[in-house]
């Protein structure tokens, strides 16, 4: 019989290779298994265990190890050291553990890593499909859309995104991530960050720091679309630099940012932004949270220098569907901004299933009056500023008794766990959902262009697993223009998968 003795030495042939071969069986590992068993150190179930798909050369060590026929200490020797876990208790993306660890990869959302976990590339994406469907009073046209008559129901591919993201050399994180609606590609996140003890430094093209359901990833949204003062108050992705804290219970991001997006134009001289928001969490468990945060956004328009004239500024928000491209908020853009500020206050509350969320939303808004009269003439308004603001109040439930995820350590919710799989013996999960929004953008620079909106959802959300969501939203409004109002009723549905 072979001696523990003679084990140990086959295994010290190959402890030079265990750190840089693949986890998964070899060749040779599978002649050594077959004199393991010939010899009666292993038996036939546990070589039968050790040549499934996901077993790997750790599974036997440690198998050699449970057998007495090698020492904890022979193990430590040949197993590749584990890295150390980055950001314990935080769901920060790019450097969240994978699982199981001896693995080092994930097929349903594809993740790879050294050993040693200073290198990790991955690859995500997300496709959200909308069906929309509506009722409107004849006036809607006049309110909202000039340009032609109404549709009554439509189709979108609302986003198409790829991305890859991965962290080099232990501190470099990275990503590249490209949007393809609207039959054009566009990009989303593209940028590189360092990764300090408590925090990151970023630099290249990524959301500006504003409100807590601007900052929730749209796979984390619990309606279709974001609540009418967010959807139209909020600022676009833009070029700039940011510094974001990674602690476990508040976030503070602080960023500068260019005006023009990543389109070159010698033409024009982009504006700039400074924002900043805070959160907090005064109360924290397993199964209930407390949330409050502030925000802040000061921009500088941007100067077409060919035309001589300040570029229009976009505050638009539409019915709660893409798919129906009615402009409820922002039907005209601004002209003759010089420069605008933007704030708000958060706030959000969830006990087990239940939880409630709630903005305000305000943006201040600068004048040139040349400008405005140029763009304008006889209609131009006779004001320097203007008064835009908003807010929004929902709440959700789980009828299945999951929870939100809501994170602290960046003031917003991430992926929805699922208590059962359907399919699997289970339901999936099934949320309902209330909100009541409303936006006053009735000051605007050409007299008459001012719109006002109130905004009511009704929506049920069912995640069979937790890649994929079909979201059902009822909605009514009222929309007001110029002494001129006009309601409708909007039906819309959403299929999403993300991997």
């Amino acid at each position: 019989m072979m001696t523990k003795n003679r084990v140990r030495a086959q295994l010290a042939a190959l402890a030079a290779t265990v750190a840089l071969a693949s986890p998964a069986i070899s060749a040779s590992d599978e002649a050594l298994i077959e004199r393991l068993v010939a010899n009666g150190v292993l038996s036939a179930a546990d070589a039968q265990a050790l040549r499934q798909p996901d077993a790997g050369r750790d599974d036997l060590i440690r198998m050699l190890v449970e057998r007495g026929a090698l020492t904890g200490a022979d193990a430590e020797v040949l197993l590749p050291e584990a890295p150390p876990e980055r950001y314990a208790g935080l769901q920060f993306e790019p450097v969240e553990p994978l699982e199981p660890r001896e693995h080092l990869i994930r097929a349903n959302r594809f993740r790879v890593e050294t050993a040693d976990g200073q290198h990790r590339f991955g690859v995500r994406g997300r496709l959200m499909a909308d069906y929309g469907r509506g009722s409107f009073d004849s006036e809607l046209e006049s309110v909202a859309r000039e340009d032609g008559p109404i549709p009554k129901h439509g189709t979108i591919i609302r986003r198409a995104r790829l991305g890859v993201l991965g962290v080099m050399w232990d501190n470099w994180e990275w990503q590249m991530e490209v949007d393809f609606r609207d039959e054009e590609v566009r990009f989303a996140n593209a940028y590189v960050a360092y990764l300090f003890p408590q925090g990151r430094l970023a630099a290249g093209h990524f959301k500006e720091p504003f409100s807590m359901e601007s900052s929730t990833s749209s796979r984390r949204l619990t309606f279709l679309e974001r609540a009418a003062p967010v959807d139209a108050l909020r600022p676009s992705r833009e070029m700039g630099v940011l510094y974001e804290t990674l602690i476990p219970r508040a976030y503070l991001g602080v960023g500068l940012f260019g005006g023009r997006g990543v389109i070159s134009d010698r033409d024009v001289d982009e504006g700039y932004a400074f924002a900043a928001r805070a959160s907090f969490a005064p109360h924290l468990t397993d199964d209930s949270f407390v949330h409050l945060g502030a925000f802040y956004n000061y921009r500088k328009n941007a100067v077409d220098r060919d035309a001589a004239e300040l570029a229009p500024v976009r505050l638009r928000t539409r019915t709660g569907v893409r798919a129906l491209d009615l402009r409820l908020i922002g039907r005209t853009d601004l002209e003759g901004v010089d420069d605008l500020q933007r704030w708000g206050l958060e706030g959000a509350f969830g006990m087990g299933p239940f939880s409630l969320q709630a903005e305000y939303l305000r943006a201040n808004v600068d004048l040139d009056r040349r400008a405005v009269e140029e763009a304008h003439g006889g209609n131009a308004t006779d004001a320097n500023s203007l008064t835009l603001d908003g807010y929004y109040v929902q709440a959700s439930y789980f009828l299945t008794g999951e929870q939100r995820n809501y994170r602290a350590f960046s003031g917003d919710f991430g992926a929805q766990q699922v208590n059962s799989t359907f399919g699997r013996n289970g339901p999936g999960a099934w949320e309902i959902a209330a909100r009541f929004a409303t936006q006053d953008s009735s000051e605007h620079s050409r007299v008459g262009r001012g719109q006002k909106l109130d905004h009511w959802t009704l929506g049920l959300n069912w995640y069979p697993n937790p890649d994929m969501v079909f979201k059902l939203n009822a909605m009514r409004f009222k929309n007001e223009r110029d002494g001129e109002s006009a309601k409708g009723t909007v039906f819309a549905a959403r299929a999403q998968y993300e991997f």
